[in-house]
């Protein structure tokens, strides 16, 4: 009798103490923490110092609603560093409703500045300045007339996107001045587009 009491006690401390395991390991919550990898950041090397080149094209629509220029420009010139491109630049701009038509070459020189020189984008400002030779007449009626040289000035603001080390593409809003004038005996009987919007997209090697 008394080793079956034994048995029973010794079972029933057995359960007790295997019930109290079993709640103990229920109120214990294992939290993992995983960090997620960070993403490396976009940047390429340096540009190197040396020759580089360009071609854009664009449309500058006149704020006057007088017409607007087709655009078609080649850059060439020296990358100072990450930052500073100097050279110059020429092009053809056709002008449509101005003049019946008109074809004229721009010559000028460039500056660029560039921030976040190793980013893959890479905002810009730029300034080009020179002339403008208009040199074909859209209506005949107007051969007679001599033409003058005006001013091309041309600041922008623009983003360049670096597919590499080397090459790029950009576009580019800014403000041009590229006044058309006529003269017939020293006097102005044509002056437009003197105010225009400017917007180019263009890729550099």
């Amino acid at each position: 009798m008394k080793k079956i009491i034994i048995l029973a006690i010794a079972s029933l401390l057995a359960i007790t103490a295997t019930a109290q395991q079993l709640k103990t390991a229920q109120g214990i919550t294992t939290i993992t923490t995983i960090e997620k990898p960070k993403k490396p950041k976009k940047t390429l090397a340096p540009i190197e110092q040396g020759f580089e080149q360009s071609v854009e094209v664009g449309v500058s629509p006149a704020l006057d609603d007088s017409g607007f220029f087709l655009n078609l420009d080649y850059i060439a010139g020296y990358r100072l560093n990450n930052t500073i491109f100097i050279g110059g630049g020429t092009g053809i701009d056709y002008g449509v409703d101005v003049v019946e038509n008109s074809l004229a070459i721009p010559i000028y020189a460039v500056a660029r500045a560039y921030l976040k020189p190793t980013s893959r984008w890479q905002p810009f400002f730029g300034l080009s300045t020179g002339v403008i030779f208009r040199i074909i007449d859209g209506n005949v009626d107007w051969a007679w007339m001599h033409k003058q040289a005006g001013l091309h000035l041309n600041p922008v603001f623009g983003v360049n996107y670096r597919t590499n080390q080397k090459h790029s593409c950009y576009c580019s809003v800014g403000y041009l001045f590229k006044p058309i004038s006529l003269y017939e005996y020293d006097t102005i009987v044509f002056n437009s587009l003197d105010h225009c919007l400017s917007i180019k997209f263009g890729f550099t090697f």
